[in-house]
């Protein structure tokens, strides 16, 4: 790993430290860097503001806990790493969803979902079925809004039900629904 993404993640971790007692609007750059022990201007080095370090972590995160494991991992087994990532760190996202500034996060996992989706259609369905080519697009993205609502719903309310059960509940669901198109 480079030293400028090892410095980014320093930041990102003392700033999402920070987002788990304050929100948003009440920290500062300054805060951050006292809270990495770091100089402020290390922070001006790799972002603009802290607009720009929310977004960071949103898109590496997402990329990190979603699409780099699509290859690798039954799209289940994503769902529940989903899941228990986001009641692991429900503090910080809970104040993240407040920025109304930003809505980067929704972008950014959305767009993952849609790819988790389309991977999962295409272990279902036969990728050469004329259904499966012209709906793929259109169900991805339908499951993708769908779980992404879910997902912020789950977050603003305290991740009240377990993790994995809503993973079992979702993917149980998802793929009887998925099932039912054939």
């Amino acid at each position: 790993m480079d030293q400028s993404l090892i410095t980014k993640r320093i930041i990102a971790n003392a700033f999402k430290l920070l987002m788990q007692k304050e929100s948003f609007i009440k920290i500062s750059v300054s805060d951050i860097m006292k809270n990495a022990d770091m100089r402020r201007q290390t922070f001006y080095y790799h972002f603009q503001d802290k607009y720009e370090l929310l977004e960071w972590i949103f898109k590496t995160e997402s990329k990190e806990n979603i699409s780099d494991l699509i290859g690798y991992e039954r799209w289940d087994i994503i769902l529940k790493q989903i899941f228990v990532y986001f009641d692991r760190e429900q503090k910080f996202y809970k104040n993240a969803l407040a920025v109304s500034e930003q809505n980067q996060f929704i972008e950014y996992l959305y767009s993952n979902l849609k790819s988790l989706f389309s991977r999962a259609l295409s272990d279902i369905h036969h990728p050469t079925e004329v259904t499966f080519n012209e709906n793929n697009n259109l169900i991805s993205s339908f499951l993708s809004h769908g779980l992404v609502g879910v997902i912020k719903d789950w977050i603003q309310s305290g991740c009240q039900i377990p993790p994995e059960e809503m993973a079992e509940y979702m993917s149980r669901d998802l793929l009887n629904k998925m099932h039912d198109k054939e």
